[in-house]
């Protein structure tokens, strides 16, 4: 394993280790979207990265037969603490071999921490069935708060990088346009691209108006992903 690349993920497990409820409320409604899409029984599932675990023990209530690739050992000690049972490999994706091939995998707010996205997307291709779905869920820099803090002269261009993405470890946000064309470089095919949170005002305002209101915008956003602050994209291989 890179060492460089495991001491940049170690650095964001004091993130997870504190928690963000407004973080779990986004994973929230990205399995709300991955329930009408997926048939838990008897499918093969693979989630990169796990966080703290949280999303892990979502779709550890969906999917029986869920593995987790997770190089971080402080993320893996997080996850352990809410889904105990569920198997997971402590490497690099690109350092992950298996014969087995998955019915679905699961890319969720990883693709902006990765060193090259692009092959990290070959990887996860190489690992999925010829049927199988791929849901990848990235940062949006056009964002509508994103928009109005350019516009506010708070952000310099549209993809700055705020103090919480430096925080986290991103190394990139994405757009519509970007995420669609890194799959299609990597031999995948969106298939569909959802907005998971409408997000018109800073974060600190929006966590004031409450969990009910947050929970209204997430579904306000599903439909139009180009404003919204996260995007979800749902992939198959381009040549099947």
């Amino acid at each position: 394993m890179s060492e460089k690349e495991i001491r940049h993920l170690e650095s964001i497990t004091p993130f997870y280790e504190e928690g963000d409820p407004m973080d779990r409320l986004l994973i929230d409604r990205e399995m709300d979207i991955v329930r009408r899409y997926c048939s838990g029984e008897g499918k093969g599932v693979l989630e990169v990265g796990c966080g703290d675990g949280y999303s892990t023990q979502r779709l550890a209530e969906m999917f029986p037969d869920l593995e987790v690739i997770e190089p971080s050992q402080g993320n893996i000690a997080l996850l352990r603490q809410r889904v105990p049972a569920v198997p997971c490999h402590n490497v690099l994706l690109e350092d992950f071999r298996t014969t087995r091939k998955y019915d679905y995998i699961f890319f969720l707010n990883v693709i902006e921490h990765v060193e090259d996205p692009v092959e990290a997307l070959k990887q996860c291709a190489a690992l999925l069935r010829d049927e199988g779905s791929i849901f990848i869920s990235a940062p949006n820099c056009m964002s509508l708060n994103r928009r109005a803090g350019f516009h506010m002269g708070l952000l310099e261009s549209y993809d700055t990088l705020a103090p919480k993405d430096l925080r986290v470890g991103h190394r990139r946000l994405y757009t519509t346009r970007m995420l669609e064309d890194h799959c299609d470089q990597a031999g995948l095919r969106v298939q569909e691209m959802k907005g998971l949170y409408l997000k018109p005002l800073s974060e600190k305002q929006m966590i004031e108006l409450g969990d009910a209101a947050v929970r209204a915008f997430h579904l306000l956003g599903e439909d139009i992903p180009e404003y919204c602050a996260c995007l979800l994209a749902i992939a198959a291989k381009k040549h099947y």
